[in-house]
C-alpha cells in the first residue's frame, strides 16, 4: 500500500475520532470534603470545605449548601488556603437534616471551569436518622472542552517543534556544512536556506496564532477581568508569554529569512540562535501551564532506604520534576520532529545529485541529534506516566490512558524508521558521492515519520485537555465528633470505611468547654461500643474498648461483615461522675 494512503488515513481517523468524541472533562477533579462526602454527623458543621486536584482560581470558586426545602446555609465569601487548591465557606447556624452542597470554580492551570457537587447528614439529638440518607457519591465535571481547542493545542505544540527543529538544524548542520567549500558553492546550500527560515518563521505565526486563539477562550476578552485573572493565573500567565515569545519569534525569524535571501547563511547565525534560545523558553513557559504542573503528590512522607522525604518536600520537588520532564519531552519533540519537518521543507533539493555532500553531513548530523532527542521524548514520557497515569489499571481503564498508548503505538514506527535511515541509508550516501536511491528513499521515510510525528501531537493536544489520570486523594480520614454532656467525642474509623471488611474504632475524649484532653485514666474510665446495623435482622453487637491510652483515648477493632448504615453506640462509665453516650454513623456503601 501506498505509504502516502496510509499516512492520509491514519490522519482522518485521528481527526473523525477527535469530532466523534464530544466533549472531554476539565482538569481539576474532586479530592475531597469536609465534611465528607454522604457522612452522619453528629453536629452541625460550622463550614464546608472542598479540596480539587489543582489550584483554583481566585475569585472562581462557588460553594452553596441547601437542606432538603431548599434553604441555604451558605454565608459570604469564599476563602482559600494557602495551596489555593482548597475552598472553603462559613455556614450559618442549622441543624439536623440532610444537606447538599454545590460547588465550582476555575482551574488557575488550564482555565477550565469544573463543577460538583455531594451531600451529608447531621443526626438528630437522639441519635436517630433525620429522614433518608443520600444515594451515590461525590460528582465531579467539567466544561466542555471543543475540537477547537484541542486544534489550537495541537498547532501551537507543532509550530514551536517546527521552531526549534529548524532553528537546530540551521544552526548546527545547515551552517556549520557550509565550511565546506564544494559544499558552499552549491545552489542546494544557498537555496534550501531561506526555505528552512521560511518555514520556520511561518511556524511561529501559527504558534503566536495559537496563543492568540487559546487566550480568547480563556479571557472571553473581558476587558474587566483580564488584568485580575491574568495576575492569578498560571495558565493565562503561560499562554500571554507563549504569545509573546511567539510574536518575537517571528520577528526574528522574519528578519533571518528577509537577510538570507541577499546575504550568506552565516550572517542569519546570530539571529538564529537567539530565536532558539526563545523557542526554549516558550517550552518551559508551556510546561508550567500544563498537567505536570499539578503533578499529584501522595500524603507522605516518603521513606527511601535510611532517607527520609518530607510531605513539604515532595509538594515542591514532584511538580518539579514533572515540569523539568515536560519540558525536556517537548525539546525532544522539537530537535526530532521538528528537525523532520526541515528536513521535508527541502527534500526536493536534497534529491538532486549535485547536492550528495549537503545532503551527507545534514542528514548524518540529524540522524545524531535525533538520537538524543528520542531520549529526551522517552525518559521524559516515562516519567510523566509515571507521575500522571499512575498504574497500568489506569493506564488500561481510562480514556487519557489510552491516549497514552496511542501515542506510544504510534512513536514505535517513529523509532523504528528513524532506526532504519540511520543505520542503513545514511552510510549508504556516504558510499556514494552522488545522489542515491538510499537518499531518495531516506527523504520519503523522513516524510513518513513526520506524518506520524503530526499525529502524536495531534494526541498530545488531546492529552492537555483532557483529565489525568492520577489524582493523589491525599489523606482523607473518616473523622467524627459528638457532644456528650460535659465531654466530646472523636471517632476516628481506619481504614476509611468502604466495604466490609475489618476497622479499627478510635475514641478520643476532650473537655467540652476548654478543649482540652479529658484525663480518663484519673477519672477511672471505661469504656464500650455497639454496633448495629440499621433496616437489618442482624443483632447488635457490644465490645468494650480498650484504654484508656495516651492518657484520653480507646480503641476496638471490629468486624463490619454488611452494608450499610452501621450506628455506633458508644459509652464512657466514669466513677466520679455520670455515664456519657455519644452515636455515630458510619456508612458502609462502598463509595467514599
Amino acid at each position: 500500500m501506498n505509504p502516502r494512503r496510509i499516512v492520509l488515513g491514519l490522519l482522518a481517523v485521528l481527526v473523525a475520532s477527535l469530532a466523534l468524541s464530544g466533549p472531554v472533562a476539565a482538569h481539576a477533579q474532586y479530592v475531597s470534603s469536609d465534611p465528607v462526602a454522604n457522612s452522619i454527623l453528629a453536629t452541625a458543621p460550622g463550614q464546608v470545605s472542598v479540596t480539587l486536584s489543582e489550584t483554583i482560581q481566585p475569585g472562581t470558586g462557588g460553594i452553596a449548601v441547601t437542606n432538603t426545602s431548599g434553604t441555604r446555609f451558605d454565608q459570604p465569601n469564599v476563602t482559600y488556603s494557602a495551596d489555593r487548591r482548597t475552598m472553603s465557606v462559613s455556614l450559618a447556624a442549622n441543624g439536623p437534616g440532610v444537606y447538599s452542597v454545590t460547588w465550582s470554580a476555575v482551574s488557575a492551570l488550564d482555565g477550565h471551569a469544573t463543577a460538583g457537587g455531594f451531600s451529608y447528614v447531621v443526626q438528630n439529638p437522639d441519635g436517630s436518622l433525620p429522614g433518608p440518607l443520600p444515594t451515590g457519591g461525590p460528582t465531579s465535571s467539567g466544561s466542555p472542552v471543543s475540537p477547537f481547542e484541542v486544534g489550537l493545542r495541537f498547532i501551537g505544540f507543532f509550530g514551536l517543534a517546527v521552531v526549534l527543529g529548524i532553528g537546530v538544524m540551521a544552526t548546527f548542520m545547515w551552517i556549520p556544512a557550509g565550511r565546506d567549500p564544494d559544499v558552499q558553492a552549491l545552489r542546494a546550500y544557498g537555496v534550501g536556506f531561506p526555505v528552512l527560515l521560511n518555514v520556520g518563521r511561518i511556524a511561529a505565526f501559527a504558534f503566536a496564532g495559537s496563543m492568540a486563539g487559546l487566550f480568547v477562550l480563556a479571557t472571553g476578552l473581558d476587558e474587566s477581568g483580564i488584568g485580575q485573572a491574568l495576575s492569578q493565573s498560571p495558565y493565562l500567565q503561560s499562554v500571554a508569554a507563549r504569545l509573546a515569545l511567539g510574536a518575537l519569534l517571528f520577528v526574528l525569524l522574519s528578519r533571518a529569512f528577509g537577510r538570507s535571501r541577499v546575504e550568506a547563511p552565516e550572517k542569519s547565525a546570530r539571529t538564529i540562535q537567539v530565536s532558539v534560545l526563545l523557542a526554549l523558553a516558550a517550552i518551559g513557559a508551556g510546561s508550567v501551564g500544563t498537567h505536570a504542573a499539578a503533578a499529584p503528590v501522595g500524603p507522605g512522607p516518603l521513606v527511601v532506604g535510611w532517607f527520609v522525604v518530607s510531605a513539604a518536600t515532595l509538594q515542591f520537588l514532584i511538580p518539579a520534576l514533572a515540569v523539568l520532564s515536560d519540558a525536556g519531552h517537548l525539546v525532544g519533540v522539537g530537535l526530532w520532529v521538528g528537525g523532520l519537518a526541515g528536513i521535508v521543507a527541502v527534500r526536493s533539493l536534497f534529491r538532486e545529485s549535485e547536492a550528495a555532500p549537503l545532503a551527507r553531513i545534514v542528514l548524518g548530523r540529524f540522524s545524531r541529534l535525533a538520537a538524543y532527542g528520542v531520549a529526551m521524548i522517552l525518559g521524559g514520557g516515562v516519567i510523566l506516566a509515571l507521575l500522571l497515569v499512575g498504574s497500568w489499571e489506569t493506564l488500561l481503564e481510562t480514556p487519557y490512558g489510552w491516549v497514552v498508548l496511542g501515542k506510544i503505538a504510534l512513536f514505535a514506527p517513529m523509532v523504528s524508521l528513524g532506526a532504519f535511515n540511520r543505520f542503513r541509508l545514511i552510510p549508504k550516501t556516504v558510499e556514494e558521492p552522488v545522489a542515491t536511491d538510499a537518499v531518495r528513499r531516506l527523504v520519503s521515510n523522513v516524510r513518513f515519520e513526520t506524518a506520524l510525528g503530526i499525529a502524536v501531537l495531534l494526541l498530545a493536544g488531546l492529552l492537555t485537555s483532557m483529565q489525568t489520570a492520577a489524582v493523589a486523594a491525599g489523606p482523607m480520614p473518616f473523622a467524627l465528633d459528638a457532644p456528650a454532656d460535659d465531654l466530646r467525642v472523636h471517632l476516628l474509623v481506619d481504614p476509611y470505611p468502604s466495604a466490609p471488611g475489618i476497622y479499627v474504632f478510635t475514641t478520643t475524649l476532650f473537655d467540652a468547654v476548654t478543649g482540652a484532653p479529658f484525663d480518663a485514666e484519673a477519672h477511672n474510665t471505661t469504656g464500650r461500643i455497639t454496633l448495629t446495623l440499621l433496616d437489618s435482622t442482624l443483632p447488635p453487637s457490644t465490645a468494650n474498648l480498650s484504654g484508656p491510652h495516651y492518657p484520653n483515648h480507646f480503641f476496638q477493632t471490629v468486624t463490619l461483615s454488611r452494608r450499610g448504615v452501621w450506628r455506633a453506640d458508644v459509652t464512657f462509665s466514669r466513677i466520679d461522675a455520670f455515664d456519657v453516650r455519644a452515636t455515630f454513623h458510619v456508612p458502609l456503601d462502598g463509595g467514599g
